[in-house]
């Protein structure tokens, strides 16, 4: 019998915690989020999306998905004004309360997240992308669409 604990059975959020305390130390918030939007499109790109014709089943494949991560759920709206998507991910992970505001260390993971997982979709645009609008301690709003214009 193995004297190691199952993994699922680990508590990393002290690891964690140090983590992303020392990469916001290290990089600084531009660097931070680059580096933790990298990290959200490699993670979809290891669970890729497998069908996904509509709203409707897209929204469940994606909480399938985020359910095996243990990261929450997710809801599109379909903004008319600027014919963009609005995504609101809630249930963050723990961790998710790591910067200032709270949330906004793992609000970064999902832009790329997201941004990777809407460009397997048939017919995507590259340049879309997805930025969080709001950041709560358990709610982000991001919106995915054309880059907004400074």
């Amino acid at each position: 019998m193995s004297d190691r604990a199952p993994l699922a059975n680990v508590d990393w959020s002290t690891f964690l915690r140090a983590l992303a305390e020392e990469v916001d130390g290290v990089g600084g918030p531009t660097a931070r989020d680059a580096l933790l939007r990298r990290i959200g499109r490699r993670m979809a790109a290891m669970r890729p999306l497998t069908t996904a014709p509509n709203m409707e089943t897209l929204a469940m494949e994606l909480n399938d998905a985020l359910a095996a991560f243990g990261w929450g759920s997710v809801g599109f709206q379909l903004n008319e004004t600027d014919r963009s998507l609005l995504i609101t991910h809630t249930g963050l992970p723990r961790i998710g309360a790591a910067g200032d505001p709270p949330g906004t260390w793992i609000s970064a993971v999902l832009e790329g997240l997201y941004e990777a997982w809407l460009s397997q979709l048939p017919g995507s645009d590259p340049s879309l992308v997805a930025r969080r609008m709001r950041v709560t301690a358990q709610t982000v709003l991001l919106r995915y669409g054309r880059p907004a214009v400074a």
